[in-house]
């Protein structure tokens, strides 16, 4: 790997929960799968599994613009040249391609097959987005540094070069730039530490002619061991008086920026962020406020994408606790990582272990919180292990005979019924009632119907800012549309539709044509049918609203050929598209 390349890799970021279909399936079962399972997307494979095609809800409304019948093969109006990426492709390159091609995801190929599907969701991560904040952050303290600073890949090539480097060299970053260090100084020790693999620490050096400093230089690893880059610092030893009074400066600077960044995570999970009318929502909160300054374990439930996780950090930012707050998706790792996950292991562990070892989620998780979540898919084996943590607070690196104190608060979430778990043997019971110390239960977003107009305001704000779309108007009907809709896929679900209805949005305006149809339709049959779901009358003018509806699509709005489809008079339609308000 190069120095150049981001840590992240699209193997660490891809989505495997997509939707894959044959050549054969149709247009209207591509839609219903697209539809169920909340993807804008689906890839198509022939019989050995090797992707032919990829169709998306752009796609989908093309095809019902121009009237094709929804009973073709989807095959036919899909992308076929379709841009691909391998799963070690760094996740900048997958950006850039998706930029490059104006397209909004890639699929992703291991031996001729598809395994996922990277997406600019995956990439606009607030994660990742934070990472780049920080990396730019780092190089503006770099250039402000009195020291030289130098960073030159495996191969020599200069990679970062500060300007007190351009000042106490007299070489311009852009001639020195992606050349070989050893083309200027050709006796530098960045050099040699590439070749020897070990680091030098304040050596009297003199690079060239007449210019004596006091140089570092560290190697630099990749998470397989490998060497990758050399960073070197050199000052002028003339300047080590004004250098200390300097670094200090920069020590405050980087506490300075430490503190903004905790305080802005603090911030966002905090209670009183947490936005919340329903008697519910309020009773959950109160009770993770009381136990949240306590050492107490605690399980949420609540189905997927109730905010199970920000109920999770908002508990450890009450605590108290100085610790990390590190979370651990327990259905995404494979039982044979388990151990290693959360435990570690120390060099020579097992084939492939890397130099050093690996400190485990436990230990990263040392004074603060470990939040796993899906707590119902760990294997029992490790429930087992996990029990014991709980019980002496002791871990041992896979490996190791040292054993390791740990204090690690643990919080517990999932969304499946763990007492049903237990009385099948897919659960440990004992295990159930340490973590269920504490209790608590996070409502579907359905049953919150009076939070989603604050929700949908928190997501315009938010998803405005990301993508940098001034939302100016919002039609109230759009609060009373979303607020009739199921929500099968809860806070999550609505975040995502919010995402949409912002990017997709005309003159920073959001109406009623912003909304996904399948949204439109669902909370129109649930306002139409009012709270007696029983009334055949409003049953029948609801099948015949949607009827009408359908022809005057499907015609392209010509009333007399809608008339004669639907065998009424003309002037019958036009009472009906009256009353029921269809244009």
């Amino acid at each position: 790997m190069s120095i150049s390349e981001l840590i992240y890799r699209v193997k660490d970021i891809l989505t495997k929960d997509f939707i894959k279909v044959n050549v054969d399936t149709s247009v209207k079962d591509a839609l219903y799968m697209m539809i169920e399972g909340y993807k804008d997307e689906v890839v198509i494979t022939d019989e050995d599994d090797k992707l032919q095609a990829i169709f998306t809800m752009n796609d989908m409304a093309k095809i019902k613009q121009k009237n094709i019948s929804f009973d073709s093969p989807i095959v036919n109006f899909a992308h076929k040249n379709v841009i691909t990426i391998d799963l070690d492709s760094s996740a900048r390159k997958a950006r850039d391609i998706m930029l490059e091609n104006n397209i909004g995801r890639l699929p992703v190929i291991e031996d001729e097959k598809v395994v996922g599907i990277v997406t600019s969701n995956n990439i606009r991560d607030t994660f990742y987005l934070k990472m780049d904040e920080l990396f730019n952050l780092q190089s503006n303290v770099f250039d402000n540094l009195h020291e030289g600073v130098c960073i030159c890949d495996e191969n020599g090539a200069v990679k970062y070069w500060n300007k007190s480097s351009e000042k106490l060299y007299g070489v311009k970053v852009e001639e020195i730039m992606d050349k070989n260090l050893a083309d200027f100084f050709p006796n530098a020790l960045s050099i040699q530490v590439l070749k020897t693999e070990k680091r030098v620490d304040n050596v009297c050096h003199e690079p060239v002619e007449g210019k004596l400093v006091a140089l570092s230089a560290v190697p630099l690893y990749n998470s397989k061991g490998d060497l990758i880059a050399v960073v070197s610092t050199d000052r002028d030893i003339t300047d080590a008086q004004n250098l200390t009074k300097q670094l200090e400066y920069e020590k405050k600077k980087v506490e300075l920026l430490e503190h903004a960044y905790k305080k802005e995570i603090a911030s966002k999970y905090n209670f009183p962020s947490i936005i919340g009318k329903n008697k519910r929502i309020i009773e959950a909160i109160a009770i993770a406020e009381k136990v949240a300054p306590t050492s107490t374990s605690v399980l949420i439930t609540g189905k997927s994408g109730t905010g199970k996780e920000v109920f999770a950090r908002s508990i450890h930012e009450a605590s108290g606790r100085t610790g990390n707050f590190v979370a651990i998706n327990c259905s995404a790792i494979p039982e044979s990582l388990f151990e290693s996950e959360l435990f570690g292991y120390v060099e020579g562990a097992f084939t492939g272990a890397i130099r050093k070892g690996k400190m485990g989620k436990f230990e990263f998780a040392n004074g603060g919180t470990l939040f796993l979540d899906e707590i119902g898919d760990m294997p029992l084996e490790m429930q087992a292990k996990i029990l014991r943590v709980l019980q002496d607070g002791i871990i041992y690196r896979l490996g190791s005979e040292k054993p390791m104190t740990t204090d690690a608060r643990i919080i517990a979430a999932t969304n499946r019924d763990l007492k049903k778990l237990i009385s099948e043997d897919k659960f440990r019971e004992d295990l159930f009632y340490r973590l269920a110390v504490v209790q608590t239960h996070l409502p579907d977003l359905r049953d919150r119907k009076e939070d989603i107009k604050d929700l949908s305001n928190l997501f315009l704000e938010q998803v405005s800012k990301q993508e940098d779309i001034k939302i100016n108007d919002i039609d109230e009907k759009v609060y009373k549309i979303l607020a009739n809709y199921k929500w099968d896929g809860n806070i999550r679900e609505l975040k995502n539709v919010i995402q949409r209805m912002v990017v997709l949005s005309n003159d920073g305006k959001i109406t009623i044509d912003s909304i996904p149809e399948y949204i439109l339709e669902s909370a129109s049959d649930s306002e139409d049918m009012g709270e007696n779901q029983h009334d055949l009358e409003r049953i029948v003018e609801n099948v015949e609203k949607r009827t009408i509806k359908d022809v005057m699509s499907m015609v392209n709005g010509n009333k007399q050929q809608a008339a004669k489809i639907l065998n009424i008079k003309r002037s019958t339609l036009y009472y009906k598209l009256g009353k029921y308000n269809i244009g």
